[in-house]
């Protein structure tokens, strides 16, 4: 009889998958990994492309997918009717321009100036492309040559999210010399976990683990250890863009 019962006192394993790259996946992993803790599951990250997590987690193949805007059923082309918003938001993402350290930009930062020149971005980055008109748009296969390409002076301008940026300057000194995250950010959001319905019933608890996590420092203690930005109450009364993150959709810049 202990025999038998032993395996159902092991731990529960969910897989979630995440179109996010260090040091923000890294992030994301650690806070829901702490926040199923109370609840004896265990979790395990799968990093890959966008369009591939959605179907996967629609599916119900992955448990979950770790990272998406508020708005992400409304705005995605793909089919999203298997996915579950945990309504807690995680962290605060934002978009930055990155350009020469010496350079003169136009103020204040806007889609506009930025599009006054080349720009180059991580390819598959749908929420940065539709911000770019065609003919400035030039798009690379990682981020390390997103900034090379401004280091080389081949675009005017980079945009990519703040904690990307702030890692791979600190990883390559000599990139951190020659370039500038300029501020404010010219986009930020916050992002939500969202689960597979076949786990709807966790969704209540995950989110009350979430909101106690803000409450005893987790939250911000780890998005210090990752150099990103946790949601708070302080971020969720600052941005206002969730709603609205499609709605400056560039009419004017033919797709």
């Amino acid at each position: 009889m202990i025999l038998i019962s032993v395996p159902l006192l092991a731990e529960e394993k969910l897989v979630f998958a995440t179109h996010a790259r260090p040091p923000l996946s890294l992030y994301l992993k650690e806070v829901i990994q702490e926040a199923l803790k109370p609840y004896s599951i265990e979790i395990n990250v799968i990093e890959m492309p966008g369009s591939r997590v959605i179907s996967q987690v629609n599916n119900g193949y992955v448990d979950g997918d770790l990272s998406r805007v508020i708005n992400f059923k409304d705005i995605s082309d793909a089919d999203t009717s298997n996915y579950v918003l945990v309504n807690e938001p995680i962290v605060l993402t934002e978009i930055v321009m990155i350009t020469l350290a010496q350079k003169k930009i136009t103020r204040p930062i806007t889609w506009e100036s930025i599009n006054q020149g080349k720009v180059s971005f991580l390819r598959g980055s749908k929420t940065i492309r539709k911000y770019l008109k065609i003919e400035n748009r030039v798009a690379v296969s990682s981020n390390k040559q997103v900034l090379e390409m401004v280091a080389k002076k081949r675009v005017n301008s980079a945009i990519m999210f703040a904690s990307v940026a702030k890692n791979l300057l600190n990883q390559f000194p000599e990139l951190n010399k020659q370039l500038m995250i300029q501020s404010p950010a010219v986009l930020s959001f916050h992002l939500f976990t969202y689960l597979n319905e076949k786990h709807a019933a966790l969704i209540p608890k995950l989110e009350l683990s979430l909101k106690q996590l803000k409450d005893n420092g987790f939250l911000e203690n780890t998005a210090n250890k990752y150099q990103v930005t946790a949601a708070s109450a302080a971020t969720l009364s600052a941005v206002s863009l969730l709603p609205k993150i499609n709605a400056y959709r560039p009419m004017l810049y033919n797709e």
